[in-house]
């Protein structure tokens, strides 16, 4: 995509249409979630009224009624579809996908530190709050920070981008581990990983963000992330669709089985996406944005 060339139509809406999908599904998912914890920490009930649940389930079919919106808005020819219109789009859905997941990672460590008072007034409001603060930050890059600005400090910022999802997957699996080896060793277990996660999550992305120009690992953070996202979210939802099939048919599914599953998930996506970017050399980023 050259500075005067605008991408193509296609690739403007099909972005769009992820932008639209996106906002649409985080609201939801956000507002079910803080009415979930307002539930749980105000009355003795455990589970929130159905509404809220139901809340919650439609946030997927936000992803796609927000995504229809979103792609005729371009194909109609009422939205912007010049170069900076496009790669403010971009910026906008990478900032809100990276921020929106990388916000469990200060999410575990106050639950951590809090333990079940995480669940209670007023601290139940944290999770909100940075979900919040992780779409606000996404406008802020998009909207508001010059792009020049951007651009200079690109490799930096996706070499942490890249290092703390990496360091998060690494503290996961992690974790996982050591909990099934307890399982496995002794009676009674009681651990408590979200601080050890989110400590890896920060280790991480420090590292990737002060070797990002030495390793060049900011060049393809993007696709690095465009497989390994996506693949854990599939990964994920096979793994919930399979626990889901076990207990209806009466197979007992506790951590152990499921956690083995979201361990091996994890490595496999870990795997899959240091493969397809760094020895194959895929270009699926640059094919779906129409850019670098």
């Amino acid at each position: 995509m050259s500075a005067t060339t605008p991408p193509d139509t296609s690739k403007q809406a099909l972005v769009a249409a992820l932008q639209w999908g996106l906002v649409q599904t985080f609201v939801l998912d956000t507002l079910g979630r803080f009415l979930r914890n307002y539930y749980r920490a105000t009355t003795t009930a455990f589970w929130p009224p159905g509404w809220v649940t139901s809340l919650q389930f439609a946030a997927p079919l936000g992803l796609l009624v927000g995504g229809i919106g979103g792609y005729r808005w371009v194909t109609s020819g009422r939205a912007a579809t010049t170069e900076t219109a496009h790669r403010t789009r971009v910026v906008f859905v990478g900032a809100l996908l990276v921020g929106w997941g990388l916000a469990i990672v200060p999410t575990l460590a106050f639950q951590s530190l809090l333990g079940e008072q995480f669940f209670t007034v007023p601290y139940f409001v944290l999770p909100t709050a940075f979900a919040l603060l992780a779409g606000s930050g996404a406008v802020v890059l998009a909207y508001r920070v010059d792009p020049a600005v951007l651009r200079q400090r690109r490799t930096r910022l996706l070499g942490a981008v890249q290092g703390a999802f990496v360091g998060l997957a690494v503290g996961l699996v992690g974790f996982i581990g050591y909990t099934n080896y307890l399982l496995a060793t002794r009676d009674n277990v009681s651990v408590n990983g979200g601080l050890l996660i989110a400590v890896t999550a920060a280790l991480g992305g420090l590292a990737g963000f002060t070797l990002a120009h030495r390793l060049r690992s900011g060049d393809r953070a993007p696709e690095f992330l465009v497989v390994f996202v996506p693949s854990l979210l599939v990964l994920g939802l096979g793994l919930s669709l399979g626990q889901t099939a076990l207990a209806a048919v009466g197979v007992p599914v506790g951590f152990g089985w499921s956690g083995t599953l979201l361990l091996l998930s994890t490595v496999a996506s870990l795997l899959l996406a240091g493969y397809l970017t760094y020895g194959a050399q895929t270009t699926v980023y640059r094919r779906f944005v129409g850019g670098d």
